[in-house]
């Protein structure tokens, strides 16, 4: 942004994007058919499709291998496994470049196996599996829960390897056709919530918690994260980062106050001590104190169990994902005046002048960075007369600065670039302030002289 007014004498400040590198592109993703970051199979949906994608400039040849990381067991009866009624198959004519290496027909899982390898070019590429559950009839009524990797390697290529996991999620019931007592999704419908701290629309979410069935005596509703909110980098969020709280509670008890999400199991809801209950009640997650995350898309899951006097069960899980944008950007504040750093009516001789700019940095991409300025000329006139950089000084103070300010001492503004503040290795956001004085000597000559200085911000 450049800003410019006819004064005596004036300093334009621009606001410089910073350039930065690019980096090659070696990555996975994988989507499922029905959204979402969970593998849901029940007997109404025994089969579902999943795509993997790999992004890949690096030309270099790469094999994606699926692991089993979980076996697929039940939650009641952990000795209780699916085994070979777990399988998958390929869909052929997915992929464009390499070679799936994976059977058409159903296929019980092995712990680790090779399914795709790439051509030798290296070429990014899509391919499709289906996995499911076949012989219902034989397996055990339940909720199992899995986990399965995928792992994308290079082939002679010093690039690290990039995991990505898929937690399963099956549902076999007791008694095929008929609804469950308690359904819980999101607003929507759906089975995922999504939050965006830099969006005020998206800094709440709310999912609802519908009772279909009777109770003979008192139950509680539990809530619980099997695993930390944590980014494809591995960034994990604090514990105060999503809060909740209960609404629309009139016949039980709910935890209307407001609370953070945790691995603890959370009573979110009681029923009366006679079984009764609300037809419905409301989950409302939204985002807490998030300013210390890093930039990255985060999910996890949030599973919700049932307790009775006598047992515990489990009801359902909402995908949680909290995509908090890349900020990387400075503002620049003059103190003294309202546009611009100025110094008015300069005459020969008189006492030195300051001008102060305050200097704020918004970041959360958790690398170290420094701000430079760069004067593009001497403080000139229009004569083409100038003020020499001797009189027209600078220094640097910090703010309660985590960073370090680089000009401790009064030095020359000098045409060029120079670093005036570095922040700490954690890239903290942060605020320090630039004072500009000049001092007018007897020789200078009157006018009305003027230079343009700009600060960018850039990663280390």
């Amino acid at each position: 942004m450049m800003i410019m007014r006819k004064l005596t004498l004036f300093l334009v400040l621009v606001l410089m994007p910073c350039a930065l590198l690019a980096q090659g592109t070696f990555d996975l993703s994988y989507t499922i058919e029905d959204g979402g970051f969970t593998l849901q199979l029940t007997q109404a949906y025994a089969y579902k499709g999943v795509t993997l994608q790999v992004n890949s400039d690096a030309a270099t040849r790469y094999e994606v291998r699926q692991k089993i990381i979980n076996p697929i067991q039940s939650r009641e009866n952990p000795g209780q496994v699916l085994g070979d009624n777990f399988v998958f198959r390929g869909l052929r004519g997915t992929n464009r470049f390499g070679n799936l290496r994976i059977p058409v027909s159903d296929t019980p899982m092995r712990p680790e196996e090779l399914i795709y390898v790439s051509d030798n070019n290296g070429d990014a590429d899509t391919f499709s599996i289906a996995f499911g559950v076949r012989n219902l009839a034989d397996v055990a009524p339940g909720h199992y829960f899995g986990r399965i990797a995928f792992v994308l390697s290079p082939i002679a290529s010093a690039r690290p390897q990039v995991t990505k996991i898929m937690d399963v999620d099956i549902t076999i019931n007791r008694e095929p056709g008929r609804g469950p007592a308690i359904e819980i999704s999101a607003v929507n419908g759906g089975k995922m919530i999504t939050l965006n701290p830099n969006r005020e629309d998206a800094r709440s979410a709310d999912v609802v918690v519908k009772i279909n069935g009777k109770f003979s005596g008192p139950f509680k509703i539990v809530q619980m994260l099997p695993r930390p909110i944590e980014s494809s980098q591995g960034d994990r969020l604090e514990r105060e980062a999503v809060v909740y709280t209960v609404k629309d509670v009139r016949i039980g008890v709910g935890a209307n106050r407001q609370a953070p999400l945790s691995a603890a199991m959370d009573t979110i809801y009681s029923s009366q001590a006679s079984g009764n209950a609300d037809n419905y009640f409301t989950i409302s997650y939204s985002l807490g104190d998030f300013s210390g995350a890093k930039a990255g898309r985060y999910t996890a899951k949030i599973e919700y169990l049932l307790e009775t006097a006598t047992s515990q069960s489990r009801l359902d899980t909402i995908d949680l994902e909290i995509q908090n944008d890349r900020i990387f950007d400075l503002k620049i504040t003059p103190l003294d005046q309202r546009y611009a750093i100025e110094f008015q009516n300069v005459k020969p001789g008189e006492p030195p002048r300051q001008s102060e700019v305050e200097v704020e940095i918004f970041n959360n991409t958790g690398k170290q960075y420094q701000v430079t300025q760069d004067v593009i000329a001497d403080l000139t006139n229009k004569e083409g007369g100038t003020i020499p950089s001797q009189y027209f000084t600078v220094r640097t103070e910090g703010l309660e600065s985590k960073g370090k300010p680089r000009i401790a001492q009064w030095e020359a503004v000098k045409k060029g670039s120079s670093v005036i503040f570095v922040s700490d290795s954690q890239g903290s956001a942060d605020k320090f302030k630039a004072v500009y004085k000049l001092e007018s000597a007897k020789e200078l000559k009157m006018g009305d002289y003027s230079t343009r200085i700009t600060y960018s911000l850039s990663e280390l």
